[in-house]
């Protein structure tokens, strides 16, 4: 996966224009009234406020935002910031003009500690203990001219035209904007969206008066440019509105639209903020904990009423990175899912006295195990060969230093900010929250009450356990007793570690120093033992351990690199200890994350896919009220899980997104039905 992104160079740097006003001062924030509406958001409630800016370049005016958040709005609010960035600066670069901008200022320094990797998507950033949330949208130099902004909008369906996932309260926009982003920005703003431009030229106010904004020019400012700001006031009529829109020339093709199958006909918010956790794994504890985080209180249903008891019970998980050198959605899901999740396990790493209990970010080092790997990882290399923070390319020399063994291997992709978790420990730390209750309750059956727009949670041995107006499936391979999602392509794949001490004699081998994954893995000792797998047994579902599987196991280190079980003086197959649990996986090997789909009714409005699988359906998808689903994790789940989380609770708290839109798209529960319907197999 190459990015393709337009960096500055240190000339253009300099001569970029940054504000030198901090908070209030700052026209963007002045003009917005910020400090004032802040300062009127409820006390008591969970509000939120969302920012939008154009360009972010080196985030001068998110700081001067961000200092005004802290000190005005309410403990409870969080400010969600989005900045598109078509040119972004590297670390040390941005490092540089934020010392000049704001110097001591613990906000940059927290914006340059999980400054992301330069790859083109969105970024998701948390700063001051979670207040402040950025989403930086890097824009690929490929894409249209409308970058990022279109990716927040959930459809470009005609029909779609009044539906929001989110709105814009205000609007920074620092440069000149491109004409195509005016429709956007009147799609995605409400009633008391506010803007403010610094770069409006003549054409620019007309189209802002024409989408719905009163404009007016402010007085002289330290700005270069002069500097116009408005108010929203809906279009009158829907002409005006469309005429802010370019309208194609009459010889093109009308465009086709793809059916807005993915979104929901009906909102529903909760009006309780209570949500019931049917699970507890990783997908169901990282969910329960972003919820929480968001001031819900959740109940999480586990049938052993021990967190991570199944498939997330391992002592010692991989953040197992796994990337392509094409861009495609399972690319740039994992790469996203990669450093979304080395930034949210760091707090378990490094924060905690006990964090050797937690894990080690001790890096992740990949041997490839054929040639077609070896010119992959070339590639991959090149890919991010300014990002060393994230990727290294090593030699046999530096595979030995970094590894501590004496390794056969030639070349390696080392990844130093991964490593690995303890996930039952990092399960049971996630729900220690005062607003998430672990309950034992071996859910089974959901029936909802359409007089109380509640969900009813029943088990085997008791009819009605509990209600809830939302439910999350996190149930892993027991999905499929949920008459309401037995319809998804689920399999389960047995897996079995094998677990044997680090060392033992008198002479003490050479211990491991990272992650060493290649046909197999194997992690660093912890507890004076190492972990390391795992087989892959289709139609298997025994818990057993084997030694067959052990000796599998042993094969694949042996195949990783030649001579790694002597040199850590493994024992034999028959004197290795271990675990066996199942995986659950789908078929394209992307999880299900998103809203339950109502299976007959989605073959009923889109029957005519299996007719024409470019038929242009204008019927919004029909989904389960309340019932969200959070499964399908397969090998990478500790990878997948914590982005997954993220992108579930922006959704069912009406969030702006964490990702592009057609990465939610090839997340989402419903995409199979669709793919089906298309390929006339339903």
């Amino acid at each position: 996966m190459s990015p393709k992104l337009t960096a500055l160079s240190p000339a253009q740097l300099a001569e970029h224009h940054y504000p030198n006003t901090t908070g209030a001062e700052n026209p963007l924030l002045r003009y917005n009234k910020l400090g004032q509406r802040w300062q009127a958001l409820d006390q008591h409630s969970n509000n939120s406020f969302v920012i939008v800016e154009t360009d972010f370049t080196a985030g001068q005016n998110f700081l001067a935002a961000a200092e005004l958040w802290l000190r005005c709005a309410p403990a409870k609010a969080k400010l969600h910031f989005i900045a598109l960035d078509p040119a972004p600066l590297c670390k040390a670069d941005l490092q540089d003009a934020l010392q000049q901008g704001s110097p001591n200022n613990e906000l940059a320094d927290e914006l340059i500690a999980n400054y992301p990797v330069l790859s083109p998507g969105f970024h998701r950033l948390f700063l001051a203990g979670q207040r402040i949330c950025l989403t930086l949208i890097v824009v690929d130099t490929d894409s249209s001219s409308e970058g990022g902004l279109v990716q927040l909008r959930p459809s470009l369906h005609p029909g779609t035209a009044a539906i929001q996932d989110f709105s814009v309260d205000a609007w920074f926009l620092p440069i000149s904007v491109h004409t195509t982003l005016f429709e956007h920005i009147r799609h995605l703003s409400n009633t008391n969206s506010t803007l403010v431009s610094l770069a409006a030229d003549e054409s620019s106010q007309q189209r802002l008066q024409a989408i719905g904004f009163d404009l007016k020019k402010a007085s002289p400012t330290d700005s270069k440019q002069d500097l116009f700001y408005g108010s929203w006031r809906a279009p009158k009529t829907v002409d005006q509105n469309n005429a802010a829109e370019p309208r194609p020339p009459q010889h093109k093709r009308k465009t086709r639209h793809q059916p807005p199958w993915h979104i929901s006909a009906t909102t529903q918010r909760s009006p309780s903020r209570h949500a019931a956790i049917v699970g507890g794994g990783i997908a169901a504890c990282t969910t329960a904990a972003a919820l929480a985080q968001r001031g819900w209180r959740v109940t999480v249903y586990e049938r052993h009423g021990i967190p991570a008891s199944e498939g997330s019970g391992n002592p010692q998980g991989i953040i197992y990175p796994k990337l392509s050198p094409q861009s495609s959605p399972l690319s740039r899901i994992n790469l996203a899912a990669l450093q979304f999740a080395s930034r949210y396990y760091h707090h378990f790493w490094h924060s905690s006295p006990q964090a050797i209990a937690y894990g080690q970010q001790c890096g992740v080092l990949v041997l490839p195990d054929s040639e077609k790997e070896r010119a992959a990882f070339n590639t991959i290399a090149n890919n991010f060969k300014d990002q060393h923070g994230f990727i290294q390319r090593l030699d046999k020399k530096a595979i030995e230093q970094i590894s501590g063994l004496e390794i056969d291997a030639a070349i390696g992709l080392y990844y130093p900010q991964l490593g690995w978790i303890n996930p039952p420990q990092v399960c049971r730390a996630l729900l220690n929250h005062p607003l998430i209750q672990l309950e034992r309750a071996n859910i089974s059956a959901l029936t909802y009450d359409t007089s109380t727009s509640n969900w009813q949670l029943s088990s085997a041995q008791q009819s009605d356990v509990a209600r809830a107006d939302t439910v999350v499936l996190a149930a892993s391979t027991s999905m499929k007793q949920f008459s309401q999602v037995d319809h998804l392509p689920l399999k389960a794949i047995r897996g079995q570690i094998s677990i044997a001490p680090s060392h033992k004699g008198t002479t003490p081998p050479r211990q491991l120093e990272t992650v060493l994954c290649g046909a197999g893995y194997i992690a660093p000792s912890s507890q004076g033992q190492y972990t390391f797998g795992a087989s892959y047994n289709l139609n298997d579902t025994s818990l057993e351990t084997r030694v067959e599987d052990h000796q599998h196991n042993i094969a694949l280190l042996e195949k990783t690199a030649a001579g790694l079980t002597r040199a850590l003086q493994l024992p034999a197959a028959e004197k290795l200890s271990g675990r066996a649990a199942l995986r659950c996986t789908t078929l394209d090997y992307l999880p299900l994350i998103g809203p339950a789909p109502n299976y007959a009714a989605f073959l009923e409005d889109y029957a005519d896919l299996r007719r024409d699988a470019s038929t242009n359906i204008p019927t919004l998808g029909q989904y389960w009220p309340g019932l969200y689903i959070h499964c399908g994790l397969g090998s990478r789940g500790l990878s997948y899980a914590p982005l997954g989380a993220e992108l579930l609770a922006s959704q069912i708290n009406g969030e702006p997104p964490a990702l592009e839109r057609d990465l939610l798209m090839a997340l989402h529960p419903a995409r199979f039905i669709i793919r089906d319907l298309k390929r006339r197999k339903i």
